[in-house]
Parts: structure tokens; sequence; C-alpha cells
């Protein structure tokens, strides 16, 4: 029967029948798990949500396992999938550790790290083309940009583009509160800037991928209106992270501008090599130095336009002592405090479930012995779930 049907069907037909449920579900996966997650983003602004935050925010990191559990089979591998497999199972074993909190926030634990480095094995399997490959960070540049310049509203009229706050962040207290606001330059108190997010700050990070993305798009596009775009969200994004106040992310974003840069120059270098480069290479170097220039300029006059002295004075810190001062005073006594006190007490880690959001959503506080610790830097997490072990890991 099969042999008599493929006599009258073309066999390109048949191929394309074949392959259509199969190439469907690899021809998208990327766009679905990014859609998905903005989508996930977006239904946590809202106040009427409620109770459904927290399967929300569990379905951002379930989307990844869920791929990987559907992409499951041979494949392309991550170089770091080897590794990667190893901190699994550093984590597989803390489940068992005496003091992990419980076994419902143990396994939510180990779930976070499957979600986390769940990409370093699905991705991989992918065929993505370049056309693709730009289609998806187009898609996310975008949405990123919006996000900056919600943030950048915010701060220009307080109240007004505000979405629901995270629960977990109203309940630390007043203090904490006032820590994480400032007067802009209209007299007005304000949250720092979230963006499209529900955390006092977080369009630092959207500004930081806009700028990023921004930056490489401007190298890439041709046009002198979409590279003035690009300039555009480039200038965004860097106000974002002025109006969110986070230091560490302009920093971060800096030491990423100067890599790209000094790679241009490398290349513009090579033009007499690689001839070929010329008129794609020539003027990319210039084209950056020029839009670093400027995109500096306008966006520390915007920020400070709208942010006032709380900003200028808070980044003015960044030059006020030697770098490793000002880093030892604000994020280095963690890891110090990390190295000369969680160290020596869990050198084989503290129990899985003890800190952030799986210990405030499937931890047990009635045992003493397994209630949250605090964690401000990620060594510090990696230190309680699986020790010294982990860390190497990593």
């Amino acid at each position: 029967m099969a042999s008599a049907v493929a006599r009258f069907v073309p066999k390109a037909a048949v191929r394309v029948r074949r392959s259509r449920p199969i190439s469907f579900i690899r021809a998208h996966p990327l766009e679905l798990f990014f859609l998905l997650e903005i989508a996930c983003q977006l239904a946590l602004l809202s106040t009427r949500i409620g109770q459904l935050r927290q399967p929300i925010r569990i379905a951002v990191f379930g989307t990844s396992i869920a791929i990987l559990v559907l992409m499951s089979g041979r494949g392309k591998t991550n170089p770091a999938a080897g590794p990667a497999k190893l901190v699994l199972a550093v984590v597989a074993l803390s489940l068992f550790h005496p003091n992990t909190n419980s076994v419902l926030a143990g396994s939510a634990q180990i779930g976070m790290y499957v979600a986390i480095l769940g990409p370093l094995f699905w991705v991989s399997r992918i065929n993505v083309s370049t056309a693709y490959l730009r289609r998806i960070l187009m898609m996310v540049w975008i949405f990123q940009t919006i996000s900056a310049a919600v943030g950048i509203l915010q701060v220009y009229y307080p109240g007004q583009y505000q979405p629901a706050i995270a629960i977990v962040t109203l309940q630390q207290g007043a203090a904490r509160l006032r820590g994480i606001q400032f007067r802009n330059a209209f007299g007005e108190i304000t949250f720092r800037a979230m963006g499209l997010t529900d955390t006092p700050g977080g369009a630092a990070y959207a500004g930081f991928i806009a700028a990023l993305l921004g930056t490489a798009f401007l190298l890439t596009m041709n046009g002198l209106v979409k590279r003035t775009f690009a300039v555009g969200t480039i200038i965004v994004g860097i106000v974002a992270i002025l109006l969110a106040e986070n230091r560490s992310t302009l920093i971060v974003l800096t030491i990423c501008e100067l890599g790209i840069t000094g790679v241009v120059g490398m290349r513009r270098s090579l033009l007499l090599i690689r001839p070929e480069w010329r008129r794609s290479e020539a003027g990319n170097l210039p084209r950056l130095l020029v839009a670093g220039a400027l995109a500096g300029m306008l966006s520390l006059s915007w920020a400070i336009a709208v942010g006032g002295d709380s900003v200028s004075s808070r980044f003015a810190t960044l030059l006020a002592d030697k770098p490793t001062e000002v880093y030892g005073k604000n994020r280095g006594h963690f890891i110090e405090q990390t190295i000369e006190e969680s160290l020596p007490k869990y050198p084989f880690g503290a129990g899985l479930g003890r800190w952030g959001m799986m210990n405030y959503y499937f931890g047990d506080k009635s045992n003493p012995d397994t209630q949250g610790l605090y964690v401000e830097e990620q060594w510090t997490g990696w230190l309680y779930d699986g020790g010294i072990p982990l860390i190497l890991a990593y």
C-alpha cells in the first residue's frame, strides 16, 4: 500500500509532510521561549494577578525544563555540558544534606538549577541560522528598550507608570523601602526605575540589554535612520541604568563596550591582510567611538536632568576612592564574609532550600536548624547549596 502511494505522490511532498511536525517544534522553540518569558514578565505587573504570581514565576523557569524534556535525546552538546552535569550532581546530592530545609524546597532548588543550566543542553540542538538569531535578538532588544523607556517615565512621573511591586520587597519594611527611593530633579519621591518589572531598580537590567544589543545592531545595520535608532536605544538604556541607581550594571556594561571596541579595533587593523572586510568593517571603529561618546554625554545629562543630585552623587562614589576600596565597601565585604565566616562553617554546604525565593515560597519556617539564610552574591548561594565542590564545579 505504501509503495503504491509513493508512486503517485512526489517525493518532495512526502518529505514535507513527514518533517512538518518536527520542523515546527525545532524551528520556533527559542522564539516561543522568549515570548512566554516576556508574557510572564508582563503578567507580574498587574495588581489583579494575586495568587497567580507564584505559578507565573514558576512558569518562567519551568519553560526551560519543558523544552529540555521535549528535546531530549541525542544531538549536539555545549562544551560546558559536562561540567554542568557535575554541578547538577552536586546539587542533587545536597538534597540529602541533614540541614536541607524540606524535600519540597530542596527539589524546587534543584529545579531552578536545571532550568538555568538547561539551555546548555537544548539550545545546541536547535539549528539556528544567522537570520534566525538576529530576529530573536531584535525581539529581545525591542522589548528591553521599551522596558528601559518605561523606567525613565516612572522617574519622570512618580506613581503614574508604577507596576505592582513584588510582595517580597514590600515585606522588607519601611527602612528598606526608603533605601530604594530617591528624590528626583523635580523634588518628588520616586522608586528607582523599575521598567517592566516588579522590582525597584529592575530597569537597570533592561537598560543593560538595550544598550549592549543596541551597540551590536549599530555595527550591523545599514542606513542612517536605523543606526540613529540604535544609538537612541543605547542612550535610553544607559539613562535607565542611571535612574535605577545600579552601579554594578553600569560597570559591567562599560567593560562589555570596551571589549567590543577592542575587537572592532583589532579587526580594523587586519583590513590590510583581509581586504574583503574593507567595505563592511572600515567605518565600524569611528562609528562606535562617536556613538559611544555621544551616548555617554547625552545619557548622563538626561539622567541628571530627571534624577537630580541623587543620581550624580551615587555614581560619583565610583570615583571617590581606589576601585578595590570602592568594591570592598559595597559588594566586596559580602565575598569577604563568605570566605572568612561561611566557608569554614559550611564547607560542604548548608542544605538546599535555605535562601532566596525557593525558601520564601516552599521553605519550612518551623525548624530553627534549617531556617533561611541571606544571600547577596552568587558565590554565597553556591556555597550554601553545595559547598566547595559546587563552587569549583561552577
